[in-house]
C-alpha cells in the first residue's frame, strides 16, 4: 500500500497511457499491431531522447530552449563530413565535432545561468538565437544532403528489426537513468533542484552542477541531432524548431517538475509516449494538423497545473 502511495502519480500517468492505446485500438485496429508499435516508438524516440536532457535542466530548476537550433548548427557544420564520396573517418571525425560543439553550446547555457544569474528561459532563448543565425549564416543557402549509407543506418537502419533510433534512445535512457540513481552527480542534481541553498550548505558545488546539467543536455541534444540529421538525410537550419516545445511537453507530462527536484526518465518516456499518442490519434481522426499543434500547448498548461497540484500536496 505504501509502495503505491509512493508512486501513484507514476501508475496514474500509466493508466493515461493504457487507457489512450486501447481506445486507439478500437478505433483502428491495425493500430495495435507489431509494426504500429515499432513506429510509434520510432516516432517517439527523438522527442524522448530531447526531453531526457531537457529533464536534467528542468531537474536543477531550469530550462533549455536552445536544443532544437544546436542540432541545426551541429549538422550545419559537419554536415559535409557525411555526405557521398567521404569515409568512416570523416563520419568519426563528423559525430565527434557535433558532441564536443553541443557540450559548448550547453557550456554557454550553464554559463549565464549558473555564473551570470541570467534567468534560464531567457538565457537559454538567447543562445538558441545565437545558434540558429548562426545557422542560417554559415549556410548561406546551401542544404546537406546525399549522405553516405553508413552514415543514415544510424538514423534509419534496423538492428534485428527493431529501428536504429528506438535502441539509441532506450541506450540513452539508461545511461541517464543509471547516472540520476547510482552516481554522485545524479544526487547532486536532484538536491540543487531541491533546494539550492540547501544544497550549497550542504557542500555541493552549485554552480558546477547547473554547468553540468546543461552540458549534458547539449550533449544529448547533439546526439539526437546526429539520429535525426541521418534518418531525414538532409541538414539545413530550420531542423529541429519545434524539438523544444515537444521535448519540454513531454518531460512535463511526465511528471519532471518545473521547479525542479523531482521526476526521473520512467516518467519522460511515458510521457513521450502519451504525446505521440496524441498526435497519433488526431491524425488517425482526421483532426486538423493546426489543432495537433494547440494541443500541445494545452498538455504543457495542465502538466504545469497538476505538477503545482501535486506539490502544495506533498507540504
Amino acid at each position: 500500500m505504501q509502495w503505491i502511495k509512493k508512486h501513484l502519480a507514476t501508475l496514474s500517468r500509466l493508466s493515461i497511457l493504457l487507457v489512450m492505446f486501447l481506445l486507439l485500438v478500437i478505433v483502428s485496429p491495425s493500430f495495435g499491431t507489431m509494426t504500429n508499435i515499432l513506429n510509434v516508438l520510432r516516432v517517439s524516440s527523438l522527442t524522448l531522447m530531447v526531453a531526457t536532457g531537457i529533464a536534467l535542466c528542468m531537474l536543477v530548476g531550469g530550462i533549455d530552449l536552445s536544443v532544437g537550433a544546436t542540432i541545426a548548427l551541429t549538422s550545419i557544420l559537419f554536415g559535409s563530413r557525411f555526405q557521398l564520396g567521404h569515409g568512416i573517418g570523416d563520419m568519426v571525425f563528423g559525430i565527434a565535432g557535433i558532441l564536443v560543439v553541443s557540450a559548448l553550446i550547453g557550456a554557454c547555457n550553464g554559463f549565464c545561468v549558473a555564473w551570470l544569474r541570467i534567468p534560464p528561459f531567457l538565457a537559454t532563448y538567447g543562445i538558441q538565437q545565437i545558434a540558429r543565425g548562426l545557422a542560417y549564416v554559415l549556410t548561406n543557402g546551401l542544404v546537406y544532403s546525399n549522405f553516405t549509407s553508413t552514415f543514415q543506418f544510424i538514423g534509419g537502419g534496423r538492428i534485428l528489426g527493431i529501428h536504429t533510433p528506438i535502441i539509441f534512445a532506450a541506450l540513452l535512457l539508461l545511461i541517464v537513468g543509471l547516472m540520476l540513481n547510482k552516481t554522485t552527480l545524479g544526487r547532486r542534481i536532484y538536491a540543487v533542484g531541491s533546494n539550492r541553498e540547501a544544497a550549497r550548505y550542504s557542500g555541493i558545488n552549485v554552480n558546477a552542477t547547473l554547468m553540468m546539467a546543461y552540458i549534458l543536455s547539449g550533449i544529448i541534444a547533439g546526439f539526437a541531432g546526429i539520429v535525426y540529421t541521418s534518418r531525414l538525410n538532409c541538414a539545413e537550419p530550420t531542423i529541429g524548431s519545434e524539438f523544444a516545445q515537444e521535448a519540454i511537453a513531454a518531460a512535463a507530462i511526465g511528471g519532471i517538475s518545473f521547479k525542479g527536484g523531482h521526476g526521473n526518465v520512467f516518467g519522460v518516456v511515458v510521457g513521450a509516449l502519451i504525446l505521440t499518442l496524441i498526435t497519433n490519434g488526431m491524425t488517425l481522426l482526421s483532426i486538423d494538423s493546426n489543432w495537433q499543434v494547440g494541443a500541445t500547448g494545452v498538455i504543457i498548461i495542465l502538466a504545469v497545473l497538476i505538477d503545482r497540484n501535486t506539490a502544495k500536496k506533498k507540504h
